[in-house]
């Protein structure tokens, strides 16, 4: 029996179809990564204005006049990123990039209250002035103090950060790494701006410190996330 063969229109009908669509959905994602990229500039913005709200109560007497203007300006660059990676969905097939710059600006966001509501808005000073900062000054010098003072304080909010961001079972695990990684980039200017004046001993010791409370501080919130998913 000779086969019968599909109609040259009906063949047609069904090319354009397809390509019909496939345009569509090409617009629509367009429009789509157009309006996320629109809002990572509006809250890149947003949060840069707030950066330099913040960098601006530092005592600046011992600075000179361009610091505040160049870290601001390196912050804001770097939030912008981390905002179009995150709300754009960036992936690869092993690494969750949007998740983990999630994790990253969520903990800047709170170390940037945290920061807003110290009294001095010279940390270092200020946890000079407290008992355990004193002691540990007096006991191993500015920069074991400055070490602590990292740990404690990137290790709080990376613990809050890792355990607020939702997983998402379409995406590989997130290891602690990715996101430790990036909210240690995300401090970094922070972390010289303060250290500035001081030593490289002290930028050296607070920046290990803060290495090691973000990975530290994800761990436990990712695991944190977990029990609570599976209770």
């Amino acid at each position: 029996m000779e086969s019968e063969s599909t109609p040259p229109d009906l063949r047609e009908g069904v090319r354009m179809g397809v390509l019909d669509g496939l345009k569509r959905d090409f617009d629509l994602r367009g429009g789509r990564t157009a309006r996320l990229l629109v809002a990572a500039g509006v809250i890149g913005v947003a949060g840069a204005i707030g950066i330099t709200l913040l960098v601006s109560e530092h005592p600046f007497g011992h600075h000179p006049h361009w610091h505040l203007a160049v870290f601001s300006a390196v912050w804001a660059g770097l939030l912008v990123v981390g905002l179009s990676i995150a709300l754009l969905g960036v992936r690869t097939p092993s690494l969750p990039l949007a998740r983990g710059a999630l994790v990253g600006i969520l903990g800047l966001f709170l170390a940037g209250l945290c920061g807003a509501v110290c009294p001095d808005q010279h940390f270092l000073h200020w946890w000079s002035q407290t008992g355990i900062g004193a002691a540990l000054g007096a006991a191993g010098g500015p920069a074991l103090a400055a070490l602590c003072f990292g740990l404690t304080t990137s290790a709080a909010v990376a613990l809050a950060a890792a355990g607020l961001v939702r997983g998402d079972r379409q995406q590989p695990p997130l290891r602690p790494l990715l996101p430790a990684l990036v909210l240690l980039v995300l401090l970094l200017p922070g972390i010289a701006l303060q250290s500035i004046d001081t030593s490289w001993g002290v930028f050296l010791g607070w920046l290990a410190g803060a290495a090691g409370g973000s990975y530290a501080g994800v761990v436990g919130g990712l695991r944190l996330r977990s029990f609570v998913a599976g209770s």
